[in-house]
């Protein structure tokens, strides 16, 4: 029997663009995705060690998990709701709440990906040449908008956004998302403005800082509301066993999490220098440094240090922006040195 699944698809579902994540490739120096290379700490290792024996049983840790997230935020538990990585979140929200949905330009991808998987129209506004954040164009044009999404530090940039521009966005009521994936590595949050701002919803993640991207476990901050209607469309057992005892076990051992935090700032730094002596390079406030390596090719680029065996993520050309972009993560100190001798000989 013939069967074309094409057929019988929903229309949209056939004009959607993969997400496409950053290359990986065992024995290479991967620089490409922003994980934490140095690690989870050693109580996450030995917590999941347990965990894994245990697997046979439903996860059951979801409330202790939100209780550690609310106590490292300082908020209630009623404030935070857990997810499958902050892409489960995102979903979360735009099923919930009414578009039409509104973002930056560029930004993380999967804000219109998941918007238009769900069929809503989805808009962004440019970024300033600089890769700052338009205000006025962004406030002017979110008149339509439902949902507005924000993200800071910004993915692929490293710029972020003002707490004055944040609160003018929040003052036109419309539900917002700030997304912190990256807020460790700058040591500022919004959170405080949820008093305030019933409408913000601020995003976050274990799989940056906290070194935990292969769990896949995110989570949000906002109001009980906001929370509890979210939770009406979360799946059953939406966060796994293994992921749960991680994450409890990461904020029990914060301390590990905020020394790496500053082994990869001052990296950065020095990071920075070296590349802004050759190329383009854009001031970061995550875990990554997004250079413009023009004239040379992006693609090119990045074969060059694949043949070193380093991996970074190519973006190209950013549609609107002139300029061929590398966003190249942070390592630890071995990687970095490695990453720098590579580049001298370029």
């Amino acid at each position: 029997m013939e069967f074309n699944p094409a057929e019988y698809a929903k229309s949209r579902i056939q004009d959607l663009a993969l997400y496409e994540p950053g290359k990986m490739r065992e024995g290479y120096t991967k620089l490409a995705s922003n994980e934490n290379n140095y690690g989870p700490s050693p109580r996450v290792v030995e917590t999941l060690k347990r965990e894994s024996e245990r697997v046979n049983i439903y996860p059951h840790r979801f409330q202790e998990l939100r209780e550690k997230i609310a106590g490292y935020c300082g908020v209630n538990a009623d404030n935070i709701l857990l997810g499958n990585g902050s892409d489960e979140l995102i979903d979360m929200v735009l099923k919930t709440f009414k578009g039409p949905v509104m973002g930056l330009s560029p930004t993380f991808a999967e804000y219109r990906l998941g918007a238009e998987i769900l069929g809503e129209e989805y808009s962004e506004v440019r970024l300033n040449d600089d890769f700052s954040f338009p205000a006025e164009e962004f406030i002017s044009n979110a008149e339509g908008a439902g949902i507005l999404i924000l993200c800071s530090p910004n993915s692929p940039t490293g710029g972020v956004i003002s707490d004055e521009d944040v609160r003018r966005v929040l003052e036109l009521g419309k539900l917002t998302i700030v997304d912190e994936a990256y807020v460790e590595f700058y040591g500022k949050s919004v959170i405080a403005m949820m008093d305030e701002f019933p409408n913000l919803v601020v995003m976050r993640t274990f799989a940056k800082a906290f070194a935990l991207a292969g769990l896949r476990l995110g989570y949000a901050v906002a109001s009980p509301g906001i929370v509890e209607l979210m939770s009406r469309v979360r799946m059953p057992f939406n966060v796994n066993s293994l992921a749960l005892g991680a994450g409890i076990a990461a904020i029990d051992s914060v301390d590990y999490m905020r020394q790496t935090v500053e082994g990869i700032k001052r990296d950065r730094r020095i990071l920075f220098e070296v590349l802004s002596g050759k190329f383009r390079a854009f001031k970061s406030e995550a875990n990554f440094v997004l250079i413009d390596v023009s004239p040379m090719k992006a693609e090119e680029f990045f074969d060059r240090l694949m043949q070193e065996r380093i991996i970074v993520r190519s973006f190209g050309k950013f549609k609107g922006f002139e300029g061929e972009y590398v966003r190249i993560s942070v390592g630890t100190p071995e990687e970095n040195r490695r990453l720098i001798e590579v580049l001298d000989s370029l």
